[in-house]
Formats: structure tokens, C-alpha cells, sequence
């Protein structure tokens, strides 16, 4: 099967929705219902239903069952263990970590057909040839900005039709973005013919070639990641075809403070295209395009190594590899009230996405590989980081011109993900009790796991008989803990703990968690909760919680859109703390809660990781939120619980 497992598959390049389908359920452990899959590509399940038939019936004639099941769904079912790891194999690598719908991929159907041709094209005709029986206006808007992206115009001409215009190097780029997937088939079918002639080579001589572009990245110093790689390739062949069919490419690059040819990138280019010349034809590329891969591998470069990101490496895009990080640094800074520029790690990360990014800013080109990030829901625990990071993106591009793909926000919000992670919250030791109602002997286990999984958390652990404790003054413990018999004795002392029988060691520790959170004291630095109850006059309309804002203080408004609306109005530099919950009366579980959020951070990093605690658990767990109404309790540890 390996040897011609491109040529039995070939069928799936020209039906996007069969290979969106296969990929689908060759990536699922389990059957796959139909309405999930009319979820994920955007059709109904009726259609589905057809596609998989008609996906059976070819994948029959290749020995692949695809197995139906009532009220479970559909299943590859691969039997031969070989099989089924040459086919991930093939289809593992560059592909979207998730399925394009039917909309994404007119989309990208228009954008190739365009880039295709120089000449307008009537939207009649791509409407013809999408089969589409409604306007492209939804889709018209999503080219418009994905050309604006690269500083690219699309021309509209009455009687003529629509096409992309500008620099040529901008319409490369962006028909290289186009190509998109990178995967491993020989010559991918993206049904216009025109735009598969800029890519098309022999399988057997694109074999020889990749093999010369490994060989030579691997004796270089520069790195790219599989994903660059595979893309700088496609570049490769698409200037080749260029040359083979005598097409003179002139790229109108910009002139910009680089000098390129002292970057390592410019020698791997350099060298790869003399040893493919020697080979091959139709790589005696012109300096232009010369500078303008190597300005591609500079985009492209793994910078893992610190070492490597320093002026002489990269000239004046050091400069502004630095400036733009430390807008980055300054502008979150300035919303979280404490200065992130202490972290060095996130200092150094930083610096090596933003150095390549620099070049695409002196470009004016917003580009990126696409993974399919934008269907990915990311950061959903991380609500805050998220809420000031989107703002900061926004105020990059107003600065700079520049938009993130959602990939590299990504990046950079995993950057500062990390630093932020780095606090670590101070905590006191805690003196424990062990009441022993069963004996010494009966409590050596639970006495045991305490010092071995929580040592750096207690200061003293003493066993302790229930009249021992009753006759004695000297109350002076943080927690007790008592076996779970112990509930039926009305033991009065607080806060306590009750040990259930019969868990396992795993068991008990991350039952144990809970009672340690006592020792980070959030209680002691954070504002007290109180609670306020919303008029029910308010119960179908929006809750004025404005009225109780500090007068003077502006609030950023962020929501947590999960099972429970949570409405949270944040002030991170009040003159008063508070932290208010307003919840209906009778709250059910469709309504909102409003959080009023007044603290002064002041630089204070304990205060900031406690806050994004709590946040970060009502995100994941917002049913917490009416617990604590209900009860009305009044200690942020319980959140944890």
C-alpha cells in the first residue's frame, strides 16, 4: 500500500468534502455521528448521509470498510495495523488541526482562482463553478480582508468582474498561503488547473528535490520547523515552474534596512540553490528572487537558540524585534498594573517571534502559516490574559500595521502564559491535628500520606484524642482531621476535615488538596466577598451594575460566556477593594451573575496570580458561582474545592 497509497487516494484531492470526511474519521477513535459531522463542515446531515454512501463506495474498492452504526454513527475500520499507521502517516503531517467547512473552503477557492490569472474574472462564472446557488457576499468580505492582510487590492469592474492587484511578491505570498496544507501527496488537486500548474513537478523528481533541500537544512545552522519547511519548498517549486516556463518574475520588493546577504538564511539559500542547479533545471534564479528567499527563510527560522537572535545576525531587524516586544511588555504591564519586563525567559521568547514578525512589519505583509488556529476555542481558562491580550493585538496593529494570525497570537499569549505561570504564590505552614477517635494507630496512614505528599505546607502535625482537645485551652491549629466516622459525633472544631475509608493513596492526596489552600491565605489578601441581590424588576432586562461603580474609576467589562453568563467589571487600581457578587433572588440556572472587581494591584504579583485563579476556575466551573450564592460563602478557597 505505501508504494501506491498517493495514487489510490488521489480521488479524495479532487472532493474536498470527501477527504474532509475521511480525515474525519481516520483522526476519531470511536463512530462519529452524522450530525457532528454536518456540524464540523457545515452541511446538513442529510447531505452527510449521502457523501458517506458515496465515500463507501470508493473506499470499498480499496479494502477500507467504512462501518455504519444506528444511533452511533460511522467508523474506519482498519484491521491491518500497518495499514493504519502508513495512512496517519501520510495524512498526519501539515494538515489543519481542524476540518474546513463549506464556507472556508469557497472561500479559499476563490482567493486561488484569482491569484490564478491576472485577467478579471465575472463572480458569475466562480458561482458557476463553485455550484453555489447563493451570492459569494459573505464569502467576497472574508477575501476582501484576507487580501488587505498582504497589501493587496480587490478591483471590482462593471461588466468585467473582480481580481487581486498589487506587488507581485505580495501575490506570491499570499498564493503560497494559499496552498495552505503542505501534506504529503504528490501534486495536490485544488481543482482549478491553473493554480496546480504553479506547483506541479514529477512525484518521483519532487522526491530527489526534497531530498537535496533535507540534506542541505540539515548541515546548516538554521532550523525551520517541519511546517516552514514544507512551505519554503512549495516556494522552491512554484519559482522553478516560473524559470521552466521562461516567465520573467519581477517582485517589485521594497527597499528596506537589511542587508540580508550577512544573514546565515542568505548562505543556506545560496548553497541549496547552487547544489539544485547542478542537478536540476529551472533553478537559476534571479538576485531578486534570491533576496526574496532568503527573506522567506528569515521568516521562517526556528530561533530556539537565543544565542542566535543578535544585531549581526539580523541587522536592523533586531532593533525592531526589540522595540515591538517591549510594546508588548509595556502595554500589558499597564493593563495588569505590575511589571512583567523581570521575567527574563519571557524576555528572550519573545524576542525570537517578534524578530522574524519584523521583517513581515518593514514588509507591510501580515502573513502566516495557516494550522487552522481559528477554529481551535484557545485560552477559554485563561479569560483575562485573553481579554487584555485581544486589546493589545488591536493596539499593535493600530501602532505598527501589522495583524497577528491567530497562530502567532498564540505564540505570544503562550509566551506570556508562561511568565504569568512562573509566580509562584508564597504560603505559610500550617499546624494540624489528627483527632484519633479510633486509636493512635488507626490515624499512621493518614498521618503518613500528610508528610509525604505536604511537607512543605505543615509546620507540626500532633494526634490528638477528642478529650484531649475537649479539656484543653491551647486550641492553637490551623485544621483538624478526623476519620469520616467522626460525623457522627458532632465534633465542634472548625475548620475539620474528615478522612473517608477505604480510598486509595491517589485518592487521599487529592483529597488532602483542598485543605492546603488555607495556607496561601487568598482570604487575607484578597477584598471579602459580598453579596447583593438583584431586584427581580431586572429579570428581563440588563442589571444597571454601572450604578455601583466607584465614582472616578473606569472598569474593563469582560464576559464568560460558558453554561452560566458571568458579567465581571474589573478595576485593577481602585482606591477601595470589594469584591461583589449580584445574583437573583431565585437564580436559576440560565441567569446571570454580575462580579464588581475592585482591587489595587500596585505591582503586587501575588495579589494578580490569586485573581487569575479565581477567574480562571469560575471560566472552567462557572456552576461554583450559584453554590456560593446560595450559601453565601465567604472564603475564596472553597472555589478550589
Amino acid at each position: 500500500m505505501a508504494a501506491n497509497l498517493a495514487k489510490q487516494l488521489e480521488f479524495l484531492n479532487s472532493k474536498p468534502r470527501f477527504k474532509v470526511l475521511f480525515l474525519l474519521l481516520l483522526r476519531a477513535e470511536d463512530y462519529v455521528k452524522s450530525e457532528e459531522l454536518a456540524s464540523k463542515l457545515g452541511v446538513t446531515s442529510r447531505t452527510i448521509k449521502n457523501d458517506i454512501q458515496a465515500l463507501k463506495d470508493e473506499l470499498d474498492d480499496l479494502e477500507i470498510p467504512l462501518l455504519s452504526k444506528r444511533s452511533k454513527g460511522y467508523k474506519l475500520a482498519i484491521l491491518d495495523p500497518e495499514l493504519e499507521s502508513e495512512l496517519k502517516g501520510f495524512f498526519q503531517i501539515y494538515q489543519s488541526e481542524t476540518i474546513d467547512s463549506e464556507f472556508d473552503l469557497r472561500v479559499q477557492y476563490i482567493v486561488r482562482r484569482l491569484l490564478s490569472t491576472e485577467e478579471f474574472v465575472k463572480l458569475e462564472i466562480i458561482q458557476h463553478e463553485l455550484a453555489s446557488t447563493n451570492s459569494l457576499t459573505k464569502e467576497i468580505y472574508r477575501v476582501k480582508k484576507i487580501v488587505s492582510d498582504y497589501g493587496l487590492y480587490f478591483r471590482t469592474r462593471p461588466h468585467y468582474g473582480v481580481k487581486i492587484d498589487g506587488d507581485k511578491f505580495r501575490k506570491v505570498m499570499l498564493t503560497i498561503r494559499s496552498y495552505k496544507y503542505f501534506d504529503k501527496a504528490a501534486n495536490p488537486d485544488f481543482g482549478i488547473s491553473a493554480y496546480n500548474e504553479l506547483f506541479f513537478c514529477d512525484p518521483e523528481e519532487k522526491q530527489r528535490l526534497r531530498k537535496v533541500f533535507y540534506k542541505t537544512m540539515i548541515h546548516s545552522r538554521v532550523v525551520f520547523s517541519d511546517i516552514n519547511a514544507e512551505r519554503f519548498f512549495v516556494y522552491l517549486l512554484y519559482f522553478r515552474n516560473q524559470m521552466l516556463k521562461e516567465k520573467l518574475v519581477l517582485l517589485d520588493l521594497p527597499q528596506i534596512e537589511f542587508s540580508f546577504r550577512e544573514t546565515e538564511e542568505f548562505v543556506l539559500v545560496s548553497e541549496l540553490l547552487q547544489k539544485l542547479k547542478n542537478q536540476f533545471e529551472g533553478f537559476d534564479f534571479s538576485d531578486e528572487v534570491i533576496e526574496f528567499l532568503t527573506d522567506i527563510a528569515v521568516i521562517s527560522s526556528d530561533l530556539y537558540r537565543f544565542r542566535d537572535c543578535t544585531k549581526e545576525n539580523y541587522d536592523t531587524l533586531f532593533e525592531r524585534g526589540e522595540e515591538t516586544r517591549n510594546f508588548l511588555f509595556r502595554r500589558l504591564s499597564e493593563k495588569i498594573q505590575m511589571d512583567v519586563f523581570d521575567d527574563y525567559t519571557c524576555m528572550k521568547d519573545l524576542l525570537k517571534i517578534m524578530i522574524p514578525i519584523s521583517l513581515k512589519i518593514k514588509w507591510q505583509v501580515s502573513d502566516s502559516v495557516d494550522l487552522g488556529y481559528e477554529k481551535i476555542r484557545m485560552n477559554d481558562e485563561e479569560p483575562l490574559l485573553q481579554f487584555f491580550m485581544e486589546q493589545i493585538y488591536q493596539e499593535f496593529a493600530t501602532k505598527y500595521g501589522y495583524h497577528f494570525s491567530t497562530r502567532e497570537q498564540h505564540m505570544i499569549f503562550s509566551t506570556f502564559l508562561g511568565m504569568l505561570n512562573r509566580i509562584v504564590l508564597t504560603h505559610r505552614k500550617l499546624k494540624l491535628a489528627i483527632i484519633a477517635i479510633d486509636g493512635r494507630l488507626s490515624t499512621q496512614q493518614l498521618k503518613f500520606n500528610l508528610k509525604r505528599y505536604f511537607s512543605e505546607y505543615i509546620e507540626q502535625i500532633e494526634t490528638r484524642v477528642l478529650y484531649e482537645l475537649d479539656f484543653s485551652n491551647d486550641h492553637h491549629y490551623d485544621y483538624y482531621l478526623c476519620s469520616n466516622y467522626g460525623k457522627n459525633m458532632n465534633i465542634q472544631y472548625e475548620p475539620i476535615y474528615f478522612a473517608e475509608e477505604n480510598m486509595t493513596e491517589f485518592e487521599y492526596v487529592d483529597s488532602l488538596k483542598h485543605i492546603f489552600l488555607e495556607a496561601y491565605d487568598y482570604d487575607e489578601v484578597l477584598p471579602p466577598i459580598s453579596f447583593e441581590t438583584i431586584p427581580l424588576t431586572y429579570k428581563f432586562q440588563v442589571f444597571p451594575v454601572e450604578a455601583f461603580f466607584q465614582e472616578g474609576m473606569s472598569y474593563e467589562r469582560l464576559e464568560l460566556n460558558g453554561k452560566i453568563p458571568i458579567h465581571i467589571c474589573l478595576n485593577l487600581c481602585s482606591r477601595q477593594e470589594e469584591f461583589q457578587i449580584f445574583s437573583y433572588e431565585a437564580q436559576n440556572a440560565e441567569a446571570d451573575f454580575y462580579l464588581k472587581i475592585n482591587l489595587n494591584i500596585a505591582e503586587n504579583k501575588q495579589k494578580m496570580r490569586m485573581l487569575l485563579n479565581i477567574l480562571n476556575c469560575l471560566a472552567e466551573t462557572p456552576e461554583k458561582l450559584a453554590a456560593f450564592c446560595e450559601k453565601r460563602i465567604s472564603s475564596y478557597g472553597q472555589l478550589f474545592l
